[in-house]
């Protein structure tokens, strides 16, 4: 079995792993309410004070980072965890000086918005999921995915039944996007902000897939969060399961600079490393203007 090491611990739930170029990774603490920097030696430093219920996050090209905030909800046991300051959900802005400011406006669709994870693609163009009400499964209403431009304006969306979560560019140029509630992973052509016909890539034999990435030679790393389990495909293939043990929860994961896995455990309060010796992927970012603080 594949045993971690842990980087990171007392993390506020932590979500929504990137890598920074130093070497650094970025997650964000959902019941923190922010985002945060972990450095190599495991020292966390808060980067920007989000409020609301931070889920993801997205290097920006230019050291910000950008943060998909659902507004302030998170699973606890069989109920509810509602922030202290709850808002409806949008796309943040976090400056290095920690100045937080909302992009792309208001999201399309009925409230409340639940933005979930975010990329960028390799035209700078943002991609953000909006899980929508999942406080509600019995009457969940579909989701989107939304693409913003550079300017902060909405270039187009698309509907997602079945609440869409992880996101993330692969190899091959599409978009992939984890479909949590069916247990699938799908794939689409995207342009300019308009959405081809979605493929199913692949479907979770049991529980749930959460927040993904890919190394450099094209494996998919998918972390299925309620059957604590980091699942490793390729080709749309199961190569591989790495379980990560009772009261784990792994949320999201990314590939970092020095070729390990890293893990966030949401339950356990971690940011861990699977040291595989991994091929790092490109990371696509871009820059959004800001809007209002």
């Amino acid at each position: 079995m594949t045993e971690p090491r842990v980087v990171a611990s007392g993390l506020r739930f932590p979500e929504g792993p990137s890598r920074l170029v130093d070497g650094a990774v970025a997650v964000v603490e959902m019941k923190g309410e922010s985002v945060s920097r972990v450095s190599p030696d495991g020292t966390v430093t808060v980067v920007g004070d989000c409020g609301g219920g931070p889920n993801g996050s997205a290097l920006g090209a230019a050291g910000e980072l950008y943060v998909a905030n659902n507004g302030g909800l998170s699973a606890e046991g069989t109920g509810y965890w509602h922030a202290p300051r709850e808002f409806d959900g949008c796309v943040q802005r976090v400056d290095p000086d920690g100045t937080v400011t909302t992009v792309g406006g208001e999201l399309p669709g009925p409230a409340p918005h639940r933005p979930n994870d975010l990329c960028f693609g390799p035209d700078g163009t943002l991609y953000v999921t909006d899980s929508a009400n999942w406080e509600d499964l019995r009457d969940i209403r579909p989701g989107r995915l939304v693409a913003i431009s550079s300017d902060g304006a909405q270039l187009g969306h698309v509907e997602v039944p079945a609440m869409p979560n992880g996101v993330a560019f692969g190899p091959d140029g599409r978009l992939y996007l984890s479909q949590s509630l069916t247990r699938k992973v799908l794939a689409f052509e995207v342009s300019g902000g308009e959405f081809g016909v979605p493929e199913q890539v692949l479907k979770l034999a049991s529980g749930m897939p959460d927040g993904f990435c890919f190394d450099g030679d094209g494996l998919l790393y998918v972390c299925g969060s309620i059957g604590n389990a980091v699942h490793v495909y390729a080709d749309g293939e199961l190569k591989e399961s790495i379980e990560t043990g009772d009261g784990t929860q792994p949320t999201n994961c990314c590939v970092g600079a020095d070729g390990a896995l890293y893990v966030t455990f949401g339950l356990a309060g971690q940011l861990v490393a699977y040291d595989l010796g991994l091929t790092p992927g490109p990371v696509h970012t871009g820059s959004i203007a800001g809007g209002a603080a």
